[in-house]
């Protein structure tokens, strides 16, 4: 039998209505065994191209999204078979109406067969699909409008099919509120800087809405949007005083993780200067000592003379909510040393040492102490029988003289330390424990302090 006449009797039969073909695809669409019958029909490639689409789609508009993958898995030449059918059943779904129902099969539709479409090609349908879903609406459109309109057009879990032709859609979900945490990690996902302004910016405006507590988890998103402008408002957020005070630390943290970054902090370094000088102007002092650390981190041993200005000795210390000791050992140790290179911190201790205010002359102790440096004691030896009070700097009662000491015989035992590793009496790791002991106590001087250190250095080895 001739391979014309088997053609034409299978135009005969599609004329009969017995057989799918294009015009009557709906006829078979609604049953299985229809179906089957447009199976085979769609997996033969000698059909036109077109007619397998319109197969295709009249499947899905009879309700039955999910058999595309399954049909197109079947196909030969599914990629370009499946980007056809998506481009249509998407210009399909843009006309659909508003019935909630209808939009739902169709979308499930266009989005199973856009699986199979490869990801270079996808740009277009999601863009049509994006549009359709978030058509007129801006960051500036009510909470109202925006879920009476995208609710029945897309589900959130879908936005991701989406690509980089959702974000925009997805930045004005995030602005209202709606599955914040989804939308942001979608958004971050893609690698497009203007996409995560917009995100900041949607942000900004739901966070500035009266009366509506920050989540800590919304702070750590906005702390992933490697930009400074994400810094500066962090920075800003940190400094409100409305804002309750886990909100303001944890804005400051995420701040402080992008300004760690030179090439993040030089797109407005000015901008984030200006930012850790008010922090040093506050009158709380967990404030003043993170505006120190940063201000030494992004300008180095050159912001000293502004950390000094801001460090006022105005007795207000003792308040913070962490030790003034530890900020101080935190601010030479963490900071000062890991910043200054070279002999650039031993200017900045000897200036700290000679200044008439308490609070820079103890911070000059620890700084010297902590330098582990036992030449430098010799910059303790005016100090160490002073009686100036140091309660409204660190906390505690004690004079200068008393931390001077403390300060000298620390180096001293430094210095021990580093004889014994030197002549193997002590390993590196031990040593490293012991010089620890030795720093954080300031308050101890002569046999106590030897005890105090010793009993910390076994409790630590432990």
């Amino acid at each position: 039998m001739s391979r014309l006449y088997m053609a034409v009797l299978a135009l005969a039969a599609v004329a009969c209505g017995t057989q799918p073909g294009p015009g009557n695809f709906q006829k078979f669409a609604s049953s299985d065994a229809g179906q089957k019958r447009i199976a085979v029909w769609v997996s033969t490639p000698n059909n036109p191209m077109d007619q397998r689409v319109e197969a295709l789609v009249a499947v899905a508009a009879a309700g039955f999204p999910g058999k595309i993958r399954g049909m197109l898995d079947s196909a030969k030449d599914r990629e370009d078979l499946a980007e056809k059918t998506a481009t249509a059943l998407a210009d399909r779904l843009v006309k659909a109406g508003s019935e909630p129902a209808s939009i739902a099969l169709l979308r499930e539709a266009v989005m199973g067969a856009m699986t199979y479409v490869p990801d270079a090609r996808k740009a277009p349908i999601q863009k049509t699909v994006a549009d359709w879903a978030f058509a007129g609406l801006t960051l500036d459109s009510t909470d109202e409008a925006v879920k009476k309109q995208v609710e029945p057009r897309i589900e959130p879990m879908q936005m991701q099919a989406l690509g980089a032709a959702g974000t925009a859609g997805a930045a004005i979900l995030v602005r209202h509120g709606f599955d914040v945490v989804r939308m942001s990690q979608y958004i971050l996902s893609i690698p497009d800087p203007a996409a995560h302004l917009r995100l900041l910016e949607a942000f900004k405006r739901l966070q500035a809405v009266p009366d509506v507590a920050i989540p800590l988890p919304h702070l750590e998103l906005v702390g992933k949007i490697k930009d400074v402008r994400a810094a500066t408002y962090l920075l800003d957020l940190s400094l409100d005083p409305k804002q309750e005070s886990d909100v303001r630390a944890a804005a400051f943290n995420e701040a402080a993780r992008l300004m760690d970054d030179p090439a993040i902090r030089a797109g407005d370094l000015e901008g984030i200067l200006t930012r850790l000088d008010r922090m040093m102007a506050s009158q709380e002092p967990d404030d003043r000592w993170s505006g120190a650390n940063y201000l030494v981190v992004v300008k180095g041993v050159e912001a000293m003379p502004r950390v000094m200005a801001g460090l006022k000795d105005d007795g207000i210390y003792p308040n913070a909510t962490e030790d003034p000791m530890k900020s101080m050992v935190d601010f030479c140790k963490s900071t000062l040393f890991k910043v200054a290179k070279g002999a650039e911190a031993g200017p900045v201790i000897e200036h700290l040492l000679k200044s008439r205010n308490r609070v820079h002359q103890a911070l000059g102790v620890i700084c010297t102490k902590a330098s582990e440096d036992p030449a430098k004691g010799a910059l303790l030896a005016l100090l160490v029988r002073s009686g100036v009070n140091l309660l409204p700097v660190l906390g505690t009662k004690m004079t200068l003289g008393v931390l001077a000491t403390n300060a000298k015989e620390g180096l001293q035992m430094v210095s021990e330390v580093a004889a014994d590793v030197a002549a193997k009496r002590m390993d590196e790791s031990d040593a490293k424990l012991m010089r620890f002991a030795i720093l954080v106590d300031l308050t101890e001087t002569g046999r106590a302090y030897r005890k105090a250190v010793a009993d910390r250095f076994k409790e630590d080895r432990k």
